[in-house]
């Protein structure tokens, strides 16, 4: 088979061979090659391609998103047009007919908001703001701190923290007081830098375990968990020699209740794909090319259920093409082809799914360190993902990882990023499609912040921030003091 480089190569010698001027030959149009082709009305959109995003070229509804094509281009749909219009009790909310309103939108009645509470005195949707935080505490852990994960390990209620040392070759695990401080315990050992990772039930004996991916160690970790808040030494599973194993996603994608893992190979445009057994151990590795062969940066990953049919699919963020390549899962372990889409960023890409625009369809959301903003690729429900609306954490942030929650208690999902340029964390206030509020500075957090978590740590039923440092080696957790 030729490869892709190949095929331009002999397109252009054939052009060269009939005296073409300009023309390029095009095999079998797709509808993820970035190129406008076949019935496409605008470049990979439209025809008979995924429908179009507002202000793309169309020639009739069914090429837009939206059902709406005027003047030749998508318009957007009532609900989504800027405007407060027909019923609506805010802009593009509530009325009873466009989604529910996000925190300090006006309203009428509880159903106009996303959280069902109304104040009567100000007709607002209910709301704790402004969010604010409390003053920074730090945790030593260990060399440079560089991932962090959240799980209750000793099953008190309470969510403890773990960090992964990059430089250390190690974890430091931390044990929740109860009240949002933490007592650390003694370093334990992963493959060689660790840099991504993530928690599940490995054993399945109903303690959280931890899995790593080792960048230079070319592998994944799996550190069973004991039940005390502590972690067993790291268990490893090599992906491929010169792999850069970045970063990992866990789920289960041949449906028998046991985690599986899929890890990120940049340096070979690659992913690992280890699946689980019930013992915590893993099957040998099967390696999956991922998008243009030796022209892809496979960095992050993402697993659910996109098109739900109730089997985990595949979503990584590929730092060459800055397109998300998707696979749906076939629920025996195997994956359908790739479908892309733009990311709308500059990476480092750190990817999550979750429902931010509550249309009950997984979201990819994207922390874009090179261009410091966030983006959202909204799910439609069938696997496919809508064009991406970006929104910025701040200029010069620098925003690595991205963690999902409600600081505001709108009912309406927020993102938290740790911002490696400024030490800082951003939150983002989100507006229920997609979109986000200006970022509401958190404060500093230490040195060369790269991962975040997102949870309730003192039990007030306000989440949370903790941040690692990748400089001052260590965690800093900062509690919503929000009134």
């Amino acid at each position: 088979m030729l490869r892709p480089r190949r095929l331009l190569a002999v397109a252009a010698a054939l052009s060269a061979s009939v005296g073409l001027v300009g023309c390029v030959l095009y095999l079998k149009p797709r509808c993820d090659d970035q190129i406008r082709n076949g019935s496409e009305t605008d470049v990979d959109c439209g025809g008979s391609c995924p429908p179009c995003a507002t202000g793309r070229l169309c020639d009739s509804g069914a090429d837009c998103e939206s059902g709406n094509c005027g003047g030749g281009r998508c318009a957007p749909r009532p609900c989504e047009n800027g405007l407060q219009d027909g019923a609506e009790s805010d802009v593009d909310c509530g009325g009873g007919t466009c989604r529910p309103c996000a925190g300090g939108r006006q309203c009428l009645a509880g159903p106009d908001c996303a959280n069902g509470n109304c104040e009567a005195a100000t007709s607002t949707c209910f709301s704790i703001r402004p969010v604010s935080f409390a003053d920074p505490v730090a945790y030593a852990s260990g060399e440079k701190t560089y991932a962090l994960f959240s799980a209750d390990l000793d099953g008190d209620g309470h969510v403890d923290l773990v960090a992964a040392n990059e430089q250390g070759n190690s974890v430091t695990a931390f044990r929740n007081l109860g009240d949002g401080t933490f007592a650390g315990a003694p370093s334990v050992r992963t493959g060689n830098y660790p840099t991504g990772g993530g928690i599940a039930d490995f054993n399945r004996d109903g303690v959280p375990d931890l899995v790593t991916a080792n960048y230079h160690g070319n592998s994944v970790s799996v550190l069973l968990g004991v039940g005390d808040g502590t972690l067993r030494p790291g268990v490893d599973y090599a992906t491929a020699t010169g792999a850069a194993t970045s970063n990992l996603a866990v789920g289960d994608l041949d449906g028998d209740g046991t985690p599986d893992v899929v890890a990120t190979n940049p340096a070979l445009g690659s992913f690992s794909q280890f699946m689980g057994r019930t013992d915590g151990t893993l099957s040998p590795v099967v390696n999956v090319p991922v998008g243009i062969v030796d022209a892809s940066g496979p960095f992050s990953a993402a697993i659910g259920d996109f098109d739900g049919d109730g089997r985990d699919d595949v979503a990584v963020a590929d730092l060459v093409s800055r397109r998300m390549i998707v696979r749906l899962g076939n629920g025996d372990g195997t994956l359908g082809p790739e479908a892309s889409y733009p990311i709308g960023g500059i990476p480092a890409f750190i990817v999550v799914a979750h429902d931010v625009d509550l249309d009950g369809t997984l979201d990819l959301v994207v922390a874009n360190r090179g261009s410091d903003d966030v983006s959202v690729l909204p799910g439609r429900g069938d696997g496919s993902f809508r064009d991406p609306v970006v929104s910025g954490t701040g200029a010069g942030t620098g925003p690595y990882a991205i963690a999902v929650a409600d600081f505001d208690l709108d009912g309406v999902p927020d993102v938290a990023t740790a911002n490696y340029l400024t030490s800082t964390a951003s939150v983002l206030l989100g507006t229920g499609d997609g979109r986000f509020e200006t970022p509401i500075d958190a404060g500093s957090m230490g040195s060369f912040s790269y991962g975040v978590v997102a949870a309730d740590l003192d039990g007030d039923g306000k989440p949370d921030l903790a941040v690692c440092n990748a400089a001052s080696n260590d965690v800093v957790v900062r509690l919503n003091a929000s009134p």
